[in-house]
């Protein structure tokens, strides 16, 4: 049982051929997740990633039960106790939430709207729900010119998301989407000269215009740990008409949106 959890994993990882983020697609964590692990900058995982690890290498017997020690389990033959969902978690969190706010996938398709964005985007005259794809939306002919400078904007949604779907290219899921995405105006062009992100972006502009007045917002993006391709986004009000228009939603009684709980269209697109 020599050896660090961290030298373990990665040695069990190279002998199984996967990649770091196949890996952490089959384990159901992010690829950032196995590199700290990787890395010794996570010491251990939790039970049940420890025990999601394991079935993902394909380790059985001693192999098995020496990898799930190392990572801190003192009876590996337990299973781990049953945790809710991330999704759950962080519908109730949005749920609670008094900004606008969603939760999307790794194909930034809808999961959930929480009631302040559902009043907020149909005051602006926008329609979003579970499963709905929030690209679309942004090439949506309707809305666009709503927008002020809309391809720079645009532009660095796509690579944006170019960057957070990287670990799903040709799955079913992406390629639904861009089947979708494909007889929007201007997608094919944008979307075949626009390279992918450096980095991700934890804050993106949101610039409206509505009735001569700019309803400006900070998109904030964060990413759950341990959970694949789960994102909240918030919209943090920043112009006096967005403001105003948050407190307005704040006041009245918002009908809970479909998706209120993750359909199950909509998480299997995550």
């Amino acid at each position: 049982m020599t050896g660090s959890f961290a030298a373990r994993l990665a040695r069990h990882r190279q002998d199984s051929g996967l990649s770091q983020a196949l890996l952490a697609r089959r384990a159901g964590c992010t690829r950032q997740y196995i590199a700290q692990l990787e890395r010794g900058e996570r010491a251990r995982p939790s039970a049940e990633v420890a025990h999601a690890l394991a079935r993902a290498l394909e380790l059985a017997g001693i192999e098995r039960e020496v990898f799930l020690l190392s990572a801190g389990l003192a009876r590996p033959d337990t299973p781990p106790a049953p945790t809710p969902p991330m999704s759950r978690v962080a519908v109730r969190m949005l749920e609670r939430l008094p900004l606008p706010a969603l939760l999307h996938g790794g194909c930034w398709r809808v999961g959930y709207v929480n009631p302040p964005l559902t009043g907020t985007f149909s005051a602006l005259g926008i329609e979003v729900g579970a499963g709905a794809s929030l690209l679309a939306l942004a090439f949506a002919p309707r809305l666009r010119p709503h927008f002020p400078d809309w391809e720079p904007w645009v532009r660095r949604l796509v690579a944006q998301f170019k960057r957070d779907s990287a670990p799903l290219c040709g799955t079913p899921a992406h390629h639904a989407l861009l089947q979708e995405l494909r007889p929007l105006p201007d997608f094919r062009h944008i979307w075949q000269s626009t390279d992918p992100a450096d980095e991700r972006l934890p804050l993106l502009p949101l610039d409206y215009r509505q009735d001569g007045q700019h309803v400006t917002f900070t998109i904030s993006r964060l990413q759950f740990v341990e959970t694949p391709h789960l994102w909240g986004v918030v919209l943090l009000p920043e112009s006096a008409a967005a403001r105003a228009l948050v407190r307005e939603v704040e006041c009245q009684p918002v009908a809970s949106p479909a998706g209120t709980n993750f359909s199950s269209m909509a998480y299997a697109n995550i």
